[in-house]
């Protein structure tokens, strides 16, 4: 197979960054950010933290627990009772803390399983792989095997049947277990063999949802088993046969879903035709028949150069939510109505998202956020000093005084990843207790982490990280006044918890100010301290000690010796 078949030509570039304008104006409520005064404050209400407000909804930590890593990026997730299923560009896996190579590396080739709460891998490990093939054009989703040798062996899609007793998986695959599986295959649930269902897709296949009785597929493909399929193709559940169910998309399917009522199937990608119909990027076809249904919105296409693409979509039975990557475009959230794909609200934060989940009626999304000041509580652009924000959190159905859903106050965060095409977060995946993020990011709140990670409801861990590194204070004698010293120092800021109690030290043990506030890791605030009533002459030093919630504690280190005069 030639690499234009295997890589469609009008696959959209899913690596760059670039700002974006809004998909629409929409009136919103201002962005609220908490003026901290050097006096005592009572904080100002927290969006959400893992200890938040009565009536205000908590968030998971921002800890991440001990989960193996992979070498490489995970595409997809999916969660089956106590298992998680990983997909991916992988060829081994490693515990937590490890580096490549370490001696307890284990192999698997693309796909992965996992316990969902120990983040331990499971025996299962389907050898997955693909044709190699010569081309002097980079394939950077593709093996490089040196010399213009590629191989294009992902799996972009990991999906479930309803009943969890099979598992769909799509990709650039040619083989499974050294038998010819042609881009799609399928495994039987709990055990995990390979099953007979076998196709020849001759694209990749980067989409999948199921019903009880049909597969639903997507991607770049043109042809199934060499009959035409313009991107999106069905197969019988029972007995795999490929179905008469053949809508259209002139361009690349990224992501499906079916509707809550099972009667459509929700289509994401960066189309601008779906069965010859607008908007571009997002549609619905019948499940039936594959005729189109009727759907409203769609998100941005200017030109092939400034246009958005849908990266992924989920539903809690009551809406539909898509997420957007965008080349000068929208690349945020939004919320649509399941019949007709009316907009509930747009979320025009910038930088691009690849992946979203709902756990405990919170959306959870992986991007390189890096302005949310459209959004209630957002942050503003972020300066060069700051990384981007690539973990965020908001309600799936805000309170009646937004528009838009505020950006909770959770911020746990990775890195982009090794290289210049590498972008974080590219998955996500939860069973109500864990969310899981896979990607090509290969650090988690600093630490070093490959592809993937995880996070806890405070139902299953506790929130046990203290705020970040505070800077040690600056003491200096006033002019024209003796025994007194004014202290100077700065907020630091923690990843799930606004509120916060800081203690000012002097000389180790005694505790002289104690000041509670709302501390945002974008606006963090100076405040000065005059200690009084030393005695002349006398020598002091001091600290801050900043305190969470739960009593988790940081403190910095102590200021240089100042005599008070």
């Amino acid at each position: 197979m030639s690499p234009a078949r295997r890589l469609a030509p009008e696959r959209p570039p899913r690596l760059r960054h670039l700002r974006h304008r809004q998909l629409r104006t929409r009136p919103g409520a201002a962005v609220l950010v908490a003026a901290l005064a050097g006096a005592l404050l009572a904080a100002a209400p927290a969006a959400a933290d893992t200890a938040p407000p009565p009536g205000q909804p908590a968030t998971i930590t921002a800890d991440p627990l001990p989960t193996w890593q992979t070498d490489g990026v995970v595409w997809s997730i999916a969660v089956v009772g106590s298992t998680v299923y990983v997909g991916g560009n992988f060829d081994h896996v490693r515990p937590p803390g490890a580096a490549p190579g370490d001696a307890r590396e284990q192999t698997r080739h693309n796909l992965a399983a996992f316990d969902v709460a120990t983040g331990e891998p499971l025996p299962w490990a389907p050898n997955v792989d693909g044709t190699e093939f010569t081309s002097t054009t980079p394939q950077h989703d593709c093996d490089d095997l040196g010399g213009n040798r590629w191989r294009c062996d992902a799996v972009w899609e990991v999906r479930p049947s309803p009943d969890g007793s099979r598992l769909y998986v799509g990709g650039d695959f040619t083989k499974v277990d050294g038998l010819r599986r042609g881009k799609i295959a399928a495994f039987d649930l709990p055990g995990g063999a390979l099953n007979g269902f076998q196709h020849e897709v001759n694209s990749r296949v980067q989409a999948l949802t199921a019903s009880a009785t049909t597969v639903y597929a997507g991607g770049f493909f043109t042809t199934v088993d060499g009959t035409p399929r313009q991107r999106l193709a069905a197969f019988a559940a029972a007995g795999g046969a490929l179905t008469a169910w053949a809508p259209t998309a002139d361009r690349g399917v990224h992501a499906m879903i079916l509707s809550p009522d099972g009667s459509r199937v929700i289509v994401g990608g960066d189309f601008n035709r779906l069965n010859g119909n607008p908007p571009h990027g997002l549609g619905a076809v019948l499940t039936a028949t594959g005729a189109s249904a009727p759907w409203a919105t769609g998100v941005d296409y200017i030109s092939d150069t400034r246009r958005s693409w849908v990266t992924d979509l989920v539903t809690d039975g009551e809406a539909i939510y898509a997420s957007a990557n965008g080349e000068s475009t929208f690349d945020g959230r939004l919320a649509l109505n399941p019949d007709d794909g009316t907009t509930r609200w747009i979320d025009n934060c910038q930088g691009a998202t690849q992946a979203i989940t709902i756990l405990d009626g919170l959306l959870y999304s992986g991007s390189h956020a890096h302005n949310c000041a459209t959004q209630p509580n957002g942050f503003p652009e972020l300066t060069p000093g700051l990384p981007y924000q690539r973990l965020l959190a908001e309600p799936t159905h805000p309170a009646a005084e937004y528009d838009t859903p505020p950006i909770l106050y959770w911020f746990p965060n990775t890195n982009g990843g090794p290289t210049t095409e590498s972008q974080g977060p590219r998955a996500l995946g939860n069973d109500g207790r864990y969310l899981w993020v896979g990607g090509d990011f290969t650090t988690v709140n600093g630490s070093s982490q490959q592809g993937l990670t995880r996070f806890g409801s405070l139902a299953v861990t506790r929130d046990a990280d203290p705020a970040e590194l505070i800077r040690k204070p600056v003491a200096a004698k006033p002019d024209g006044t003796t025994g007194q010293l004014a202290v100077t120092w700065t907020e630091t800021w923690d990843r799930d918890n606004q509120k916060l109690v800081y203690e000012l030290i002097r000389d180790d043990n005694t505790v002289i100010d104690t000041l509670q506030s709302t501390s945002v890791f974008w606006d963090l605030k100076t405040h000065t301290f005059t200690d009084t009533g030393l005695a002349s002459g006398s020598t002091h030093t001091y600290s801050v000690r900043a305190i969470d919630p739960f009593n988790n504690r940081v403190r910095s280190s102590r200021s240089v010796p100042v005599q008070a005069g």
